[in-house]
């Protein structure tokens, strides 16, 4: 059963109960829908889409954190058109990120609202004059309507086209086009919602940005798929008030949330004690953590800060997943112990199971160049295949082929390459790190998220969660090269050097190596996704300079 007819069902089961609440600074509602009230705006909106649009067309989706979101997403999935969600930004960057995903996916329309329009305009540089310029047609969602036609809902995709193009953060590469099917998402969702055990009478929380994966299907969908109450936070409000994400857990009893281990990180650190006593999130059966490298660190500060609430340890559910895999791939199952397992590659440092494959997975590691299947304890490859993995790469055959189309030495597939390095252990899969990124000096493997984390502790000026590890080529083979942000009362010439000397001693303590060189960055020079992802292959190319 899709997305629209599940919203049929439930829409004529409880039409008043509260679909989606979108919460405001002070813990209200700014906007409200019920399930009643959402069907109405899908069926309107599809209407209104279908009137410009052709079947399969492309939009792009360029909207903040807000009802109108769900509303046109879902109706363009139901008008049989390709949705193409997008962050909203309006540097220079931001806009030619735009520009570049409606050049790769040949968009119709741009659906967005009248104050974004407005500001985009505003812009006075080459990319937003360039987005003004496009022969394309614009949307704007402040004209939508609920009406809805006399005829019966008709349904105008078929489920193996795509429903959405996801792309890709380009954290090691240009971004892609994920061609996410309505087949694919219906797979994954049930999947995900299978493990979860998330029920019609669950709340689900989210503060994730709507136009990545994670929040996309999980954040947003998941509650309509399962007839529950999702509640948005807008991200940017979560990073100025990170207590309102437990106030609204605890004031709506909510049972699900999740994000990237810089969440957990991010609570911690600002949400004061006193904050602690008022909260109560004994409610919380799932936290599932993901996203980035998983950091066991974060996990158990979480869990012994929040210990105070009624928080529950075994609520924390590591996960590994993809947008190329729709989603998931392998879940923690909740209301157990975390397990893990040490690298021995990497002096014993412990690693997280990310649990077994969701259900009708098969997850195989893989020897990268000869593609032999390993055994249990071996790191390889991850290769992925299910119904959640998705269609390919838009108009990108040669890198579909590459990724979705893999076989392994004994003619086992076709796999989805994830790119990630891996392991299984008793069932359990544990993530190691990016195959792309990997650092090789002198025959040894080391993880850059590692050498990073030891570097980012090691001074107070060094920006949380600002340094970046990679190789780079010398006359005496591959080196190091590390790259840290550091706050602006750290610029004099004295502070530099013990920054530096800082850096220099805690890596070759940790990994016994010595850094061939070591740049100090002001904040925000690093190169990021719009997720927030520094982009190690591109702060490499940035500067690695001679």
């Amino acid at each position: 059963m899709d997305l629209f007819t599940r919203l049929e069902l439930f829409a004529g089961q409880f039409p008043d109960k509260l679909a989606y609440g979108f919460v405001e600074k002070e813990g209200g509602f700014s906007e409200e829908l019920s399930y009643r009230a959402l069907l109405e705006a899908v069926q309107g909106a599809a209407h209104q889409l279908r009137q410009i649009c052709d079947a399969q067309a492309r939009v792009i989706i360029l909207l903040p954190a807000e009802a109108a979101f769900i509303k046109v997403f879902l109706a363009s999935l139901h008008a049989g058109l390709i949705a193409v969600p997008c962050p909203i930004g309006y540097s220079e960057p931001a806009i030619q990120r735009i520009l570049n995903i409606i050049k790769d996916c040949d968009a119709s329309v741009i659906i967005t609202n009248r104050k974004s329009f407005k500001m985009l305009s505003q812009r006075q540089t080459e990319a937003s004059i360039t987005l003004r310029e496009l022969n394309i047609g614009w949307f704007f969602t402040d004209d939508l309507n609920n009406q809805t036609t006399n005829t019966p809902a008709k349904k105008f995709s078929a489920s193996n086209e795509a429903a959405y193009l996801q792309y890709t953060s380009g954290s090691t590469g240009q971004p892609k086009g994920v061609m996410v099917s309505h087949a694919n998402l219906t797979a994954n969702l049930n999947a995900i919602n299978n493990c979860f055990g998330r029920t019609a009478a669950d709340t689900s929380v989210t503060w994730l940005p709507h136009y990545h994966d994670m929040g996309l299907v999980d954040g947003l969908l998941s509650p309509v798929f399962t007839g529950g109450t999702g509640l948005i936070i807008a991200p940017i409000l979560f990073i100025t008030k990170p207590v309102l994400l437990l106030e609204t857990i605890s004031r709506h009893k909510a049972g699900f949330c999740g994000g990237p281990g810089f969440g957990l990180d991010h609570c911690v650190a600002k949400i004061k004690p006193e904050q602690l006593h008022t909260l109560d999130l004994s409610s919380l059966r799932v936290l599932y953590v993901g996203a980035e490298p998983i950091r066991i660190s974060s996990l158990e500060q979480f869990a012994e800060t929040m210990q105070v609430t009624g928080f529950k340890r075994d609520s924390l559910v590591p996960a590994y997943g993809l947008a190329e895999a729709t989603l998931a791939v392998s879940l923690h199952l909740h209301a157990t112990p975390m397990i893990f397992r040490s690298i021995s590659e990497t002096n014993s440092k412990m690693v997280v199971a990310c649990g077994p494959p969701v259900e009708f997975t098969n997850v195989v590691i893989v020897e990268p160049e000869l593609h032999t299947i390993l055994k249990d304890g071996e790191i390889g490859e991850i290769w992925v295949k299910n119904d959640g993995v998705a269609l390919g790469y838009w108009e990108n055959p040669a890198a579909t082929a590459v990724t979705f189309r893999a076989f392994t030495a004994c003619e086992k597939g076709p796999f989805l390459r994830t790119g990630d390095l891996g392991f299984f252990a008793g069932g359990q899969l544990f993530i190691t790190g990016r195959k792309k990124e990997l650092i090789i000096i002198r025959g040894t493997n080391y993880y850059p998220q590692d050498i990073e984390e030891v570097v980012g502790s090691c001074h107070e000026h060094i920006q949380p969660h600002g340094t970046v590890a990679f190789s780079i080529e010398t006359h005496q083979g591959e080196e190091l090269m590390i790259v840290s942000e550091v706050k602006n009362n750290a610029q004099n010439e004295s502070d530099a050097h013990l920054i530096k000397t800082n850096i220099a001693n805690s890596v070759g303590l940790a990994f016994g190596l010595v850094p061939h060189k070591i740049v100090l960055a002001a904040v925000g020079k690093l190169p990021k996704t719009s997720s927030g992802k520094i982009q190690r292959l591109k702060a490499r190319e940035v500067f690695n300079v001679n």
